[in-house]
């Protein structure tokens, strides 16, 4: 296995191994020369559930779905300070062998964890356990929420002010809902329509959600599908029953005046607004210029920065940065993406995903002073506008993403 030389700027990251369609994927892994830790072995979860990977109590603690077998979802337990996995834990059997599915967690201020799963679109329900205190190894028994509509796609965020923890998720209409509990998860109210769709037919709105756990919640959303809709990207704050622009602007008020719609949210990038119909055996390709949203975090001053990517072709995906300072927001073209994963989903990359401890990480290339003509190479190709291609790129390596085997140049990052 040829050896991914990421440095400096981005993480990237990508969920599975694929092969030509009718192939079997393999993977060698005592064979590949890495230095990774594996932490789950057969395993994936997607990217719209949140958080579906906590550290605490020195415990790295992971929610999966098995990619084969039984598809079971469960939860991997990983000692940090030992540098070794502790076991996994079983929540459901034989639930999809779908990473949509993947449970998302909770620490309660009991110390026991919340565990919060459902299936991909299949069922009006999600389920839900209560870890022993300090040992996620040991969980309680099932709990069901029933809901309106077919759920999936939990995402847990707490807001103290109110005492409320919410489950934002894809229920309402195809569109992002929300129920909320004043008991850390053991019971939960009625649904609430968050995001409501303004195209004619169904869509499905994607959103990423952040928190400051106090009291606000911070959400990066598109139009729909970027297989059907070529997708402009939205952004809105939730605080106080209020949705509010990143300037704290009031948009609206929810329960006096319904649902956001994307027309009424801060305009991050303009897509083409382009829909289509998919054709049962045509090749599926997505609508060009949609954007799909990937990773949002908030910087030490609040300011939202969003990771997204914006399909050109099949064979041409590019990363884009959104970052608000304070004033007013700059979006840029930070890297190119590659080709898509594999025709059937298109828009599928390889993902972007920003440092939440840093989201300029960019900024901060390696200390040793050996990079130092790389940090100047890189910061004359990153400026807030978009970024150039560099001298050193051709269609498939660039300065900030190449395949050491595939003629990388000299000087990378």
């Amino acid at each position: 296995m040829k050896k991914w030389v990421i440095e400096c700027m981005l993480l990237f990251t990508a969920f599975g191994a694929w092969a030509a369609e009718g192939d079997a994927a393999e993977y060698n892994r005592a064979g590949d020369p890495h230095n990774f830790n594996v932490f789950m072995e057969e395993s994936g979860y997607c990217w719209f559930e949140d958080p579906r990977v906590i550290v605490n109590d020195g415990k790295l603690i992971i929610g999966a779905v098995q990619g084969n077998g039984s598809g079971a979802a469960h939860v991997g337990v990983y000692n940090l300070d030992a540098n070794k996995p502790l076991g996994t834990a079983l929540l459901q059997d034989n639930f999809k062998r779908d990473d949509h599915n993947s449970p998302v967690f909770y620490v309660r201020p009991d110390n026991r964890i919340l565990s919060v799963y459902a299936k991909h679109h299949q069922e009006p329900v999600f389920y839900s356990r209560l870890s022993e205190p300090n040992n996620p190894l040991k969980w309680g028994e099932e709990m069901t929420y029933d809901t309106q509509a077919r759920a999936t796609y939990a995402n847990l965020y707490e807001m103290k002010n109110e005492g409320k923890l919410y489950n934002f998720f894809r229920g309402i209409e195809f569109n992002p809902t929300f129920v909320t509990s004043t008991d850390g998860g053991k019971t939960w109210g009625e649904e609430t329509h968050f995001i409501a769709s303004e195209l004619n037919g169904t869509h499905r709105p994607y959103c990423r959600y952040a928190g400051n756990e106090t009291d606000t919640v911070y959400i990066s959303f598109t139009d729909g599908h970027p297989r059907v809709v070529g997708n402009s990207l939205y952004y809105a704050e939730f605080r106080n029953g209020k949705f509010w622009k990143a300037d704290g602007t009031l948009i609206k008020d929810l329960k006096k005046d319904g649902p956001l719609r994307p027309s009424e949210a801060e305009l991050v990038y303009k897509g083409t607004g382009e829909t289509k119909q998919r054709v049962k055996g045509a090749p599926d390709t997505s609508v060009p210029d949609g954007a799909w949203t990937s990773s949002m975090v908030t910087d030490k001053n609040g300011f939202p920065h969003i990771g997204y990517s914006v399909h050109k072709t099949n064979e041409d995906h590019r990363y884009r940065i959104a970052s608000w300072d304070g004033k007013q927001w700059h979006d840029r073209e930070v890297a190119y993406a590659g080709s898509a994963l594999y025709d059937r989903e298109s828009s599928y990359t390889g993902l972007i995903t920003l440092d939440p401890l840093d989201p300029n990480e960019w900024k901060n290339l390696a200390a040793n002073p050996e990079y130092a003509t790389i940090k100047a190479e890189l910061k004359n190709s990153l400026p807030t506008v978009n970024a150039p291609w560099s001298k050193y790129t051709n269609n498939k390596t660039n300065l900030f993403f190449c395949e050491e085997n595939e003629g990388c140049p000299e000087m990378r990052c």
